[in-house]
């Protein structure tokens, strides 16, 4: 699936952290690297992951990820999703509404917000495999990134790499909250949809890189060889730096922003 591919966030407790991703909200695990999980769907395809990587320290220090988004197949699921945050003790909003779409959220144990969406309206980027071994029920699992909300120093300056470099569609914007003084942008990649959007909004405190370095990371992809090859050339026109990274059979680069957040851009075969 091209939109979304992965978002990859600190955990002061890494076993922590695959307690609340796999017992309690049921997504499927793989150890990938010494300090780090990722989590997913069945497969842990992508367009579903999410990587976590243990960094020192009793508390993360601020995140460039606002608030990261999950889908369920429907409705119902946002309900049993409450009904097992409900048994576990965990605070959640009410349901809200972004578009058409249902969706509510809550904190996991490093204060991350997570907002899981019901897919039953939406359209574009498709779900994954739903997992027979999961501590939730498969018709209701979450099985897809939904919207991720980022916040960084100088929106001016990531919104142009996204739209002018990554090719991003900026779409709409929108008010986070009745009188807010700024707007959230949201771009849209591949078919867009639920699954592949980015928010972006201006960071409040301006957010400083933590000792242990850039941590915060979004993945997104493209099946087009033609348009990797032309953000690259767009990269070495502005002598922007960049890495080129091989993991999984794909090929990626790497950027990151000045606030320290780093994108992915993936060409998937």
């Amino acid at each position: 699936m091209c939109g979304l591919t992965s978002v990859t966030l600190g955990t002061t407790n890494l076993q922590q952290t695959k307690h609340f991703m796999v017992d309690i909200l049921g997504l499927n695990f793989d150890k990938h690297i010494d300090q780090g999980m990722r989590f997913g769907d069945a497969d842990l395809s992508p367009g579903t992951r999410i990587h976590f990587i243990e960094v020192p320290g009793d508390e993360l220090e601020t995140s460039h990820i606002e608030s990261i988004g999950l889908r369920t197949p429907s409705d119902l699921g946002l309900t049993e999703y409450q009904d097992i945050l409900d048994n576990h003790g965990i605070a959640h909003t009410t349901f809200k509404e972004l578009n058409g779409n249902q969706y509510f959220s809550f904190e996991d144990y490093n204060n991350h917000v997570i907002s899981i969406y019901s897919d039953e309206n939406n359209s574009g980027v498709g779900l994954g495999m739903p997992s027979i071994d999961s501590a939730v029920n498969p018709l209701h699992q979450v099985q897809g990134l939904g919207p991720v909300i980022l916040k960084v120093n100088d929106v001016n300056t990531t919104s142009q790499i996204l739209s002018h470099i990554f090719g991003l569609d900026l779409f709409a914007e929108y008010m986070p909250y009745e009188d807010a003084n700024y707007y959230v942008q949201v771009f849209k990649i591949g078919t867009g949809g639920l699954g592949g959007e980015i928010h972006l909004c201006q960071a409040n405190p301006t957010i400083q890189l933590p000792d242990y370095g850039v941590v915060d990371q979004v993945e997104f992809s493209t099946q087009d060889q033609a348009q990797f090859n032309e953000v690259i050339s767009k990269l070495n026109q502005i002598e922007l730096p960049y890495e080129t990274l091989q993991k999984d059979d794909f090929e990626s680069i790497r950027i990151t922003e000045n606030s320290g957040l780093s994108f992915i851009y993936t060409l998937q075969y």
